[in-house]
């Protein structure tokens, strides 16, 4: 018998083992047809949480396989989350193919902003790290906006037809866009991550262009990655961002869920200013540094939260480490996998404690803060 596929991940099916990846009871396996895996099949149905993790080395094999027979890479980053997108390994990809880059999650943004102030801001930052796509799609996979100018650039750079490889970590919508693509809810889609374990290939309807769908490369550095599934999902903005503005004077403290937390050293009269941008599931909580310490020896997920309490012992146990950061007027504070600061008045001199493998990045700023 030739090997079946499951059209939803990309896993080979094997009626064998009930407990391995791929696996289809033998009767429904035999019928003709596409098939769902079993675990597809429950997280279609039934929203069901299987979890698989790929390492970046299956990762890159997978991706280095498929790079031989692709002509365009198209990488999904979100907009939301940006630095936690931009991984390393998708910019290699970039910096060796003609790329097509999509940027995600439109509708999350706070604030009106423009597609081609969007735009400009990602070519910028993609320029910084060597990297010239052929062009820039703005899009939203949530409500389809953005959508067809995908198609339309594969059209224009390929109107032969063309073989595209769909790149990006976990979580960006990658699967939404190529199920978008196709017209057909196709390719498994879900809220959690690591949903495609082996690339799957679509060709869009009436049109010689195929998608490579490739599995979601889990990032280093997410802080949404290191607390359970239940809070990585509300750490993830399914709405509109939150956002609130702080005027902090030294001695202060802001604590971040339980996830982090910073003291502001500023010795000058001038106060800065900042809005902070998160998840509505992430709390927010200002006090000083003696309060500080109480609520973190204490059990207060009433009151700051993320991590609940199936992960908060696991989370509390992790390595913390301290930064001293200074962020300037214009500039964001970057925290991966959870949101960021915005300094309208600054600088704003802190002291961060957060987990040691916790990315941290200083940026031009995306969004000023109003006034």
């Amino acid at each position: 018998m030739s090997k079946k596929i499951c059209i939803g991940c990309g896993i080979e099916l094997q009626s064998d083992y009930p407990e391995k990846n791929g696996y289809l009871p033998a009767a429904k396996l035999e019928e003709a047809g596409e098939h769902y895996c079993q675990r597809c099949f429950k997280i279609k149905n039934y929203g069901k949480y299987m979890p698989v993790r790929l390492t970046r080395d299956d990762y890159r094999r997978v991706v280095q396989e498929e790079m031989n027979n692709a002509q365009v890479a198209i990488a999904v980053f979100d907009i939301i989350d940006f630095e936690g997108s931009f991984d390393d390994e998708i910019l290699d990809v970039l910096r060796e193919m003609d790329s097509i880059v999509v940027i995600n999650k439109l509708d999350l943004i706070p604030d009106e902003k423009h597609p081609s102030e969007v735009a400009n801001w990602v070519k910028t930052r993609l320029a910084e790290e060597g990297i010239a796509p052929l062009d820039i799609a703005i899009v939203s996979s949530k409500n389809g906006y953005g959508i067809n100018g995908i198609f339309k650039k594969i059209k224009h750079f390929y109107p032969e037809g063309v073989e595209a490889l769909v790149l990006g970590v976990t979580n960006v919508g990658k699967s939404s866009i190529v199920n978008r693509l196709l017209g057909l809810k196709k390719v498994t889609v879900s809220k959690y991550p690591g949903t495609t374990l082996k690339s799957v290939r679509n060709q869009i309807p009436h049109t010689k262009i195929t998608l490579i769908d490739t599995p979601g490369l889990i990032p280093e550095g997410r802080i949404s990655d290191l607390v359970c599934e239940n809070c990585n999902l509300k750490m993830i903005p399914a709405n509109e961002i939150s956002r609130k503005t702080f005027k902090m004077s030294k001695g202060r403290a802001l604590i971040i869920g339980e996830l982090l937390w910073f003291k502001v050293l500023n010795n000058d009269e001038t106060k800065p200013i900042f809005s902070l941008y998160a998840a509505k599931d992430v709390t927010f909580h200002e006090t000083n540094e003696e309060k500080l310490k109480e609520l973190l020896k204490a059990d207060r997920g009433d009151l700051l939260a993320p991590p609940c309490e199936e992960c908060r012992d696991r989370y509390r146990s992790l390595e913390k480490v301290k930064h001293k950061i200074t962020v300037k007027t214009g500039e964001e504070l970057v925290f991966k996998g959870l949101g960021w600061i915005s300094v309208k008045r600054g600088p704003l001199d802190i002291e961060i404690t957060a987990p040691k493998e916790a990315g941290i990045v200083i940026r031009d700023a995306f969004i000023k803060p109003r006034r």
